[in-house]
């Protein structure tokens, strides 16, 4: 059973078919058939976001607004002021989202005066019609009094969207009280983590669309490339395939041991790797791939290859480590991570101590969450903010990495070489409780795979 609460935005049987075709369709040939499925997924469907709407009100608190400004969040709820649709400029543009009297979703819109007629050309959502209250302020006046008197004197607090700026949030402040309460944060935050099944299905196309384009570019290489050259055919294979914004980091050899790049431009040579790290947006939803590997009669070194395996152990630790829990017991995004650290410190034979991560040579946390940002929660990382529970309908990347840099560690005499295998999975259960992870491309099998 795949979380229950995203069947809700899920009745048509149509969709359902596409959604299970996709799920068994060879998407590496990227068929006229796929794409026409992808393709019909950008519609999305009925009540998607009434729906959201109406899961966000339900968490929160009495008297309590939730606001954002234009950006992913303002968008997945209400469908509209995506960063796209609007820039942030120092004049405030505020999302807050209510209960009416009745307890339906209400939705102000706080824009300047002389920006109104601009703001009421962006389409939201037919089923938003008849829930949207513009407040418009004048350059004169607060915009932050402007909402307080449209709010009326039911509601005295309002939920700070995270990404938020700091002197809009003082201003909120100085007319509503902050709720802070962790557990009602953590409840609206899942609202958009866990994901419904159309916007899986989104994210599937996007990442098999994504490893499709790796899987081109390398075609297209040969020895002797630069990174840059590259980088080119990887942003000209993902437009072929119709992905928004498709590009990625490619590191050749030992600047593939700086996990986000050097800065130069290298020439691949024989004993060299490639490590890719690509994506695009399908939908508005997001794509994250990386995969590190080597052209033919690269004579890549064995200890180099061993390196590989041990990463590519190490995210499928994680990826089993999951499969052994359930609802009732989950696991947490902080244990994720150390099943597949676990891997890479007996590896190295390098350990931190008993509940300390060691990031000596897999320097960065495990994955992120994933939709329509390419970070976003959860995170899986050891400590405070990955002592969350794994929850059905969350999306997240897993990519472990070892890097050792020429001037850095040396382990086990190799030294100069960077590997990252990355893939995002979806979380379903079982109809017993069982939690299990549904891979959204790959992931790799063996040395040679891309």
């Amino acid at each position: 059973v795949i979380f229950m609460g995203a069947l809700k935005y899920m009745r048509s049987s149509s969709l359902m078919d596409i959604i299970v075709s996709l799920s068994t369709s060879d998407s590496s040939s990227l068929s006229a058939a796929f794409n026409h499925k992808c393709e019909a997924l950008l519609t999305p469907p009925p009540k998607t976001y009434s729906n959201r709407l109406n899961s966000l009100v339900s968490e929160l608190p009495q008297s309590t607004v939730w606001i954002a400004e234009p950006g992913p969040s303002a968008s997945y709820f209400i469908g509209a002021f995506s960063t796209q649709d609007w820039q942030l400029s120092e004049r405030p543009f505020l999302v807050a989202i209510g209960r009416s009297p009745r307890g339906s979703p209400r939705i102000f819109l706080v824009t300047p005066e002389f920006e109104t007629l601009r703001a009421s050309l962006i389409k939201f959502p037919r089923d938003l019609d008849g829930s949207v209250i513009w407040v418009k302020w004048r350059e004169d006046q607060s915009p932050y009094e402007a909402l307080k008197a449209a709010l009326g004197y039911g509601v005295d607090a309002f939920i700070l969207e995270g990404l938020t700026r700091q002197f809009v949030a003082e201003g909120l402040r100085s007319i509503l009280r902050e709720e802070k309460d962790d557990g009602v944060l953590e409840k609206i935050g899942l609202v958009r983590e866990r994901k419904s099944l159309w916007e899986m299905e989104l994210l599937r196309c996007a990442n098999q669309k994504t490893l499709h384009a790796i899987r081109k570019t390398k075609k297209r290489m040969y020895l002797g490339i630069s990174e840059s050259q590259t980088s080119r055919i990887l942003e000209q294979e993902m437009a072929k395939t119709g992905l928004v914004g498709g590009g990625g980091l490619v590191l050749f050899g030992e600047n593939a041991a700086l996990p986000h790049g050097s800065g130069t431009d290298r020439l691949l040579n024989k004993g060299k790797m490639v490590l890719i790290d690509a994506g695009g947006e399908w939908g508005g939803y997001v794509s994250d791939i990386t995969r590190t590997f080597a052209l033919p009669n690269s004579k890549i070194p064995p200890s180099h290859i061993e390196l590989w395996e041990v990463v590519r152990k190490a995210q499928r630790a994680s990826y089993a480590y999951l499969k052994t829990t359930n609802t009732t017991a989950p696991a947490t995004f902080a244990q994720l991570d150390k099943a597949a650290r676990d891997v890479v410190d007996s590896w190295t034979g390098i350990t931190a101590g008993t509940d300390t991560p060691n990031f000596d040579v897999f320097t960065h946390r495990l994955g992120h969450g994933i939709g329509l940002e390419g970070h976003e929660s959860p995170y899986l990382v050891q400590g405070s903010l990955g002592e969350r529970q794994v929850r059905s309908g969350h999306v997240f990347s897993l990519e472990p990495g070892i890097y050792l840099p020429v001037n850095g560690k040396t382990v086990n005499g190799i030294n100069g070489v960077g590997v990252r295998l990355e893939d995002c999975l979806v979380v379903t259960e079982d109809e017993d409780g069982s939690l299990k992870g549904e891979w959204l491309s790959g992931p790799v099998q063996s040395w040679g795979d891309v």
